[in-house]
């Protein structure tokens, strides 16, 4: 274990999610390796222009409007880094409790946390971060929204995952309407990092007959807020490998979070509970009754948990992001949609 990083058992009353165990909680000191940028991290330049670095390389660009209304990406070439070494047999053997149950959720959360711990390329940067298991909704009951800082402000729980299929469809380049319902890219859809393994890949075909079997090791996936997406981190193989086989993965999530001191305040509070009345009167769904729940849960609580993913300056700001889309875009082996705003984009 390195020294400096505490792990202790998650004390959170309610991070919003469905949590089917236990969690952790790592503190990670500002000193050593983990004042460093970690191997996978966001940078970004003015005008909400966000760049996902993996091992150096670049994986994903994404353009916020500035209207939050929508965004386009555009994935780099670089390969995925591997933020954790590959499980062996021998090793998810070790793992005795039976699948599903506390202690084999409290089992597999200490041996990833140590292994983020003691990577040599490892994720982690200075602060809190909190490992949990969770569990995939329903694409319909996502938020519609990926921020709402009216009801939210600064540091919101993570929005479930969801439409985990979505790893399958790898897309070079893509647009987000952020208010379209119809769109799989709500808040909380799974993004892999590198296309699907072929159903016929040795590693697939071993991880199907654990998943047929319910000892499939649980899938890592980052939540990165300002995206309102979770990432896998690690398991593309063994989520491919469920979906294959049409069984339900097990999920751990994995995010940064702040407490920042929060006194009353009756203007919040009042402000919170017109908001929900307002919600309500135009049609008390249950996706609307959790939403309003969670919003209101948050406002009532005080010194709330909740996520904001760091990023740093993009090194050369808006003319290094210009150069390195227009090489991306040249160099791109299949034209690219046509309907991403690319001029806006660069």
């Amino acid at each position: 274990m390195n020294a400096g990083v505490s792990i202790v058992a998650d004390d959170t009353r309610s991070w919003g999610l469905e949590t089917p165990g236990p969690g952790l909680l790592l503190h990670v000191p500002a000193t050593g390796r983990w004042a460093r940028r970690p191997s996978v991290h966001l940078e970004a330049a003015p005008d909400y222009r966000i760049r996902l670095r993996g091992a150096g390389q670049t994986l994903l660009w994404a353009r916020i409007d500035s209207y939050w209304d929508r965004a386009a990406f555009l994935r780099g070439t670089a390969p995925v880094p591997h933020v954790l070494p590959s499980l062996s047999a021998p090793e998810v053997r070790t793992v005795e409790a039976a699948p599903g149950t506390g202690p084999w959720w409290e089992a597999w959360e200490w041996r990833v946390a140590r292994a983020l711990v003691e990577a040599p390329l490892s994720v982690l940067h200075s602060g809190s971060w909190c490992l949990r298991p969770v569990r995939a909704i329903a694409a319909e009951k996502s938020e519609r929204h990926p921020v709402s800082p009216m009801e939210w402000g600064f540091g919101q729980p993570p929005m479930p995952p969801h439409s985990l299929s979505a790893v399958t469809r790898f897309l070079h380049a893509w647009n987000e309407d952020w208010w379209d319902a119809r769109t799989e890219h709500t808040p909380g859809v799974v993004l892999g990092l590198r296309a699907p393994s072929s159903a016929e890949d040795g590693r697939v075909k071993s991880w199907r007959k654990r998943a047929r079997d319910g000892t499939l090791p649980p899938v890592l996936l980052l939540y990165v807020d300002i995206l309102a997406k979770w990432l896998v981190l690690d398991g593309h193989d063994r989520l491919q490998a469920a979906l294959l086989e049409g069984v339900e993965p097990p999920l751990l999530g994995l995010w940064p979070f702040v407490t920042p001191p929060r006194a009353a305040s009756s203007v919040r509070e009042e402000g919170a509970l017109f908001s929900a009345e307002f919600q309500l009167r135009a049609g008390a769904t249950p996706e609307t009754v959790d939403r309003v729940n969670r919003m209101l849960l948050l406002n009532f609580t005080p010194d709330p948990r909740g996520t904001v993913s760091r990023s740093w300056p993009l090194p050369g700001g808006r003319a290094a992001w210009r150069e390195e889309v227009s090489a991306r875009r040249r160099g791109a082996p299949s034209p690219l949609p046509d309907d991403i705003d690319w001029d806006g984009f660069t």
